[in-house]
C-alpha cells in the first residue's frame, strides 16, 4: 500500500481498500484485528490515508446525528450468514462504538449535502460505479 500511495492513480484503489479494513475492523469481531491494531502496522502514507477516512467518518457520524432520523443498530448485518453478502456488508458499512451501523449511502448523503469530502475520493462516484453506471 506504502508504494501504491507514492503512485497518484493508485490513490482511489488505496484509500477504498483502507475505508474496506476499516469498515471490516468497525465491527470489532473476534476474528479480525481492532482498529487500534491495524494502525499499529500501517506504514506513514498508509497511517495518513486511515486517518483521513477516520476523521471523513467522523463528521457524516455527527452529521447523521444532528441531521438523520437515529442510525440502526449494526447487529443485522452481523448476523448475515451467506458468506458473499456478509463480505458485502461487513466492509460497505462501519459499526460506531455505539453500535449504530453507518454505510456508503450515509456517506453520499453526507457528501450531497454538505459539498465536503475527501479531496480526490468520492463517496458518490463509488456509489454510482457500484451500479454500474460510472
Amino acid at each position: 500500500m506504502e508504494e501504491m500511495l507514492a503512485d497518484e492513480a493508485a490513490y482511489e484503489f488505496v484509500m477504498t481498500f483502507l475505508e474496506q479494513v476499516q469498515n471490516l475492523v468497525s465491527h470489532r469481531l473476534e476474528l479480525f484485528l481492532g482498529p487500534e491494531d491495524v494502525e499499529r502496522l500501517l506504514g506513514p502514507r498508509s497511517a495518513v490515508g486511515w486517518k483521513t477516512l477516520a476523521e471523513f467518518w467522523a463528521a457524516v457520524a455527527a452529521w447523521c446525528a444532528d441531521n438523520r432520523p437515529p442510525l440502526e443498530s449494526s447487529e443485522e448485518i452481523l448476523s448475515v450468514r451467506n458468506e458473499q453478502l456478509r463480505a458485502m456488508l461487513w466492509t460497505g458499512n462501519r459499526t460506531l462504538p455505539t453500535g449504530a451501523k453507518l454505510g456508503l449511502a450515509d456517506a453520499v448523503r453526507y457528501e450531497k449535502a454538505t459539498g465536503a469530502g475527501i479531496p480526490g475520493f468520492s463517496h458518490i462516484a463509488a456509489a454510482l460505479r457500484a451500479m454500474g453506471q460510472d
